[in-house]
């Protein structure tokens, strides 16, 4: 519970200075966003802190998020709590543009998006995640199945889609965050699960990962909405509503490599307290030169 209290402290402490935080940079010029067009003709739009500002040759952490392209990118990561994160954290957000409903047929367009983020913008290569909202879930999928070795860490929240052809073991850290009115329906015994692409999804990323034994099956009598046993939980209450952390450990790893975090009533929705609990868990992990995972304090 050490880890997760200490979380929660500090979750307090950066809603008390949201209402603070400025956008502009040091000689008051706006904050630096852009959108740009890459040579192949893909949109993005990125987002660099005050920190990228004062430091410009540093190299930072960029985090994808699949969640808010054809809306005002940076009205809607306000809301949603990635640039107050971003702000805190010195991090970039990039922000693809790609057909939301057809997720594995949009990696080559989100990859090079990503691409051109890497070549013309201060981003530090070992330590790219990605976030996916919704349908962005399917989005940051689909680049995990594609291009295992790019992210660090992912984060699905309020949806996710199987990922197809993963065959070779390979070590990429996962959150999912759901809430239990957001895609969750009662089975026949009256135990409650996620609904099918979302188990299917967990399942994938969990043999991925090595975390299930041989022959290891999803029991949702025993593991409501997931299925499979957590190595440990922690609950807190943020803002009055209960949250569950089931975490996932494997050997050599301090830090869970896989989360699932499920809110008590909640909803299919973007909020702050959603961005603040995905970093904290995605900050922990790091790519090597050689693109081992790597966890970090």
């Amino acid at each position: 519970m050490k880890r997760l209290w200490g979380m929660i402290v500090i979750f307090t402490l950066a809603l008390c200075s949201l209402c603070g935080c400025s956008h502009s940079g040091k000689k008051g010029v706006e904050m630096a966003e852009e959108n740009y067009t890459t040579e192949g003709g893909e949109e993005g739009w990125i987002y660099l802190p005050d920190a990228a500002e004062e430091n410009p040759e540093e190299k930072r952490p960029l985090v994808m998020v699949t969640c808010a392209f054809g809306e005002n990118p940076e009205e809607k990561l306000e809301s949603a709590g990635w640039i107050q994160q971003a702000q805190e954290a010195g991090l970039l957000l990039l922000v693809p543009k790609y057909k939301t409903t057809e997720s594995y047929s949009q990696t080559k367009r989100i990859k090079e998006i990503l691409d051109y983020a890497i070549a013309h913008y201060p981003v530090d290569t070992n330590r790219i995640y990605a976030a996916g909202f919704s349908n962005g879930g399917g989005a940051v999928g689909a680049m995990t199945n594609d291009y295992p070795g790019i992210f660090a860490g992912i984060c699905f929240m309020s949806w996710m889609m199987p990922l197809k052809h993963l065959s070779s073991p390979y070590e990429v850290p996962f959150q999912i965050i759901q809430g239990s009115e957001d895609l969750t329906l009662e089975m026949d015994s009256g135990a409650m699960r996620v609904i099918d692409d979302e188990v299917w999804g967990i399942e994938s990323l969990m043999r991925f990962n090595g975390l299930l034994e041989s022959g290891e099956a999803k029991d949702f009598d025993k593991t409501e909405y997931w299925g499979y046993e957590p190595d440990e939980v922690e609950t807190a209450v943020i803002e009055e509503t209960t949250w569950t952390f089931s975490n996932y450990y494997k050997e050599g790893h301090t830090a869970p490599l896989g989360q699932l975090v499920m809110i008590e009533g909640g909803r299919h929705e973007l909020t702050e307290q959603k961005a603040f609990v995905a970093w904290d868990f995605l900050r922990h992990y790091a790519r090597g030169e050689n693109g081992e995972l790597i966890e970090i304090e």
